[in-house]
């Protein structure tokens, strides 16, 4: 796996020392792309080698979910200055910190070499006739590699771009790239409703090819995933057309769109797109009979509508959460006004010490957070959510008329095991609803990253849990790398 990661970026990343470096492509690497694109399984490589990218620590293995973004929201307990400067410099929003600066500028870079690489790939299956592939794979790899595209670049806007509801159609966002150059004039900052509109193209051409190619549409997910079903019945013949929720599907297609519309504040299509995902009754979410039966992970993997695998995460979470100086933890007071633990007894990601465990050493106590490295019951599965079944009820439930939220808040408490009812009061109107919503999107969203997004969309002033803090001016917006700045 590592050969193949570094065959596919080695190009990309072993120079990344300068804001347009990422775009270069020398001769050198250029005939490896020939070689790489001679047959159907060097496409599939190549694919798959962003998949890596983007599972690595730099981006969702660690930065873009339980590290930076979740600093962001302050879910983890602030160090002091002089025992981690870096993590304190994030939690207190100091993007002017050298490491902090370093930190943001690897994660720029990340995203648009994994860019970079989808855009490589696209270029050379315009090229191609289809006679070297089988099974429709052309398409899938084509339907993946946009669908993609657009997913990363979103994220990117979501970081670094304006608060949505304060953004103008002209004000300059985000570069969005869809061609592999080596000319760094092409690292040009585009304006909010150019981003939002190529997004949206990009998404809506990734969704008629799924829609007709993705064997998740037509094959049952149990089936999907397991290897014995390889050509049986409708099942693809190819096992690369299997385990889809580790790859862009149909459905991330959908949850993606809700995603971008819920953000730029288009309630309707939100729904439309949360409702086909749910409606659907393709993916379902976690709940108590899962875990009592032996069927759910920790990090919810049965409601992946999108997820990253990397089988050398371990390395990089066991001294996050593992370790007597474990550095991602929270106080115990905090952790039980954030699960509401005096009403909510029953709590799936609080419950017989799932989620969460003190223990105690010579050193001191430590709550030891076990959604990535596992309990003592259930092993981690190496994987981190990048889009999840919640969040697309979140969505639903935020753009629906008052009058028809409930059914909906019903379904998704009763799954996590928390009183299903919802007080009248808590649905009275939108402060109120958004109030609740607060405090599940904290609960089920730890270590996701993104609870920062949720802050962000609704210009919070304030934190109250897990501990109060005032925000500072500015600090909903990440700023672009120092070196962007050349090319806007």
């Amino acid at each position: 796996m590592k050969k193949i990661y570094n065959i596919l970026i080695i190009c990309f990343l072993a120079t990344l020392t300068g804001c347009s470096d990422w775009l270069d492509v020398t001769p050198r690497s250029q005939i490896k792309s020939e070689i790489l694109y001679e047959t159907e399984d060097g496409y599939k490589k190549a694919l798959n080698g962003v998949y890596i990218q983007i599972a690595d620590a730099k981006l969702y293995g660690k930065n873009t979910s339980m590290y930076f973004t979740d600093a962001l929201a302050r879910l983890w307990t602030v160090p002091i200055l002089a025992a981690d400067e870096e993590f304190n410099r994030i939690s207190n929003f100091d993007y002017t910190n050298n490491k902090v600066e370093e930190l943001i500028s690897t994660i720029w870079l990340n995203y648009y070499a994994s860019i970079a690489q989808l855009n490589d790939m696209l270029a050379n299956l315009e090229k191609e006739d289809g006679s070297k592939f089988q099974y429709n794979n052309d398409q899938l790899l084509k339907g993946e590699a946009t669908g993609l595209r657009a997913f990363l670049h979103l994220e990117v806007l979501r970081l670094f771009g304006p608060v949505p509801d304060l953004a103008t159609d002209s004000e300059i966002c985000i570069p969005y790239v869809t061609e592999m150059t080596n000319n760094p004039s092409k690292l040009v900052s585009k304006s909010w409703r150019e981003v939002i509109t190529a997004i949206e193209n990009d998404l809506t051409t990734a969704e008629k090819i799924l829609e007709k190619y993705d064997p998740l549409v037509y094959v049952s997910l149990d089936s999907l995933n397991s290897s014995y079903y390889i050509g049986k019945g409708n099942a693809p013949k190819d096992e690369w057309q299997f385990y889809r929720q580790g790859r862009f599907n149909y459905f991330a297609t959908l949850g993606t769109k809700a995603r971008l519309y819920h953000w730029i504040g288009d309630e309707e299509k939100a729904v439309s797109y949360a409702k086909e995902v749910i409606e659907s009754q393709k993916i379902k979410l976690v709940d108590a009979t899962s875990y009592n039966a032996g069927k759910a992970s920790l990090e919810m993997c049965e409601e992946y509508l999108l997820g990253a695998y990397n089988p050398d995460i371990q390395q990089v979470l066991e001294p996050l959460f593992k370790s007597t100086k474990a550095k991602l933890t929270m106080g115990l007071v905090a952790l039980n006004n954030v699960y509401e633990s005096s009403t909510h007894t029953s709590d799936i990601r609080y419950t017989k010490n799932r989620y969460w465990e003190q223990k105690t050493y010579v050193t001191g106590a430590i709550r030891h957070f076990y959604k990535y490295i596992g309990n003592d019951l259930i092993k981690a599965k190496n994987t981190v959510p990048l889009l999840r079944l919640a969040e697309i009820y979140f969505i639903l439930i935020e753009n629906l008329p008052l009058a028809e939220v409930k059914p909906y808040f019903v379904e998704f408490r009763a799954a996590r095991s928390m009183n299903p009812s919802i007080d009248d009061t808590s649905v009275a109107n939108e402060t109120a609803l958004l109030n609740r919503l607060e405090y599940e999107y904290r609960k089920d969203f730890y270590g996701e990253g993104q609870l920062f997004f949720f802050y962000k969309k609704h210009q919070y002033a304030a934190y109250s849990l897990p501990a109060k803090v005032t925000l500072p001016s500015g600090a909903y917006v990440v700023p672009k790398p120092k070196g962007q700045i050349n090319f806007e």
